[in-house]
């Protein structure tokens, strides 16, 4: 009479014994599921189990890796020798851009940038923090100061 729960073997399996043989395992609750497995072709112990699969025993695959070599990354090309000459020149473009003020109609209000070329002509000093409607007070009150010359 044996006591549940029970292990039953079966070679090849997903273990391996120091001799480099595998074997495989399972739990049966009761006398019927034992009965089963055993017709089967499972066993009572891993050596008989071993023994009845004979050179079936050792793996047939390579046995899974531990830790997976990861892909090496892709590189990024390497900077051009002159890239800081390039970026200077893209920058000195990009100032030449913003520093022309664009034709618009006389109806709309000045622009940032024509408001920044008219208080750079007039000498009044500002910063990026000084706001569009700030400015355009500043060149009136300059413009006002002024003599007027002219007709």
């Amino acid at each position: 009479m044996s006591v549940f729960p029970l292990m039953v073997y079966k070679s090849p399996g997903i273990y391996q014994k120091t001799n480099g043989k595998t074997y495989g395992f399972v739990g049966v609750q009761n006398q019927q599921e034992l009965d089963e497995k055993l017709a089967a072709g499972w066993f009572m112990s891993s050596a008989e189990a071993i023994e009845a699969a004979g050179d079936k025993a050792f793996p047939v695959t390579k046995p899974k890796p531990k830790f997976k070599i990861k892909p090496a990354k892709k590189k990024k090309p390497a900077k051009p020798l002159d890239w800081r000459e390039q970026a200077k020149t893209k920058a000195a473009a990009a100032v030449v851009a913003v520093s022309e003020p664009e034709p618009s109609d006389d109806d709309a209000p000045p622009t940032r940038a024509e408001l920044e070329a008219k208080a750079k002509e007039l000498g009044i000093r500002f910063d990026g923090r000084t706001k569009d409607k700030k400015l355009g007070q500043l060149i009136q009150d300059r413009l006002s100061e002024q003599p007027q010359t002219g007709e």
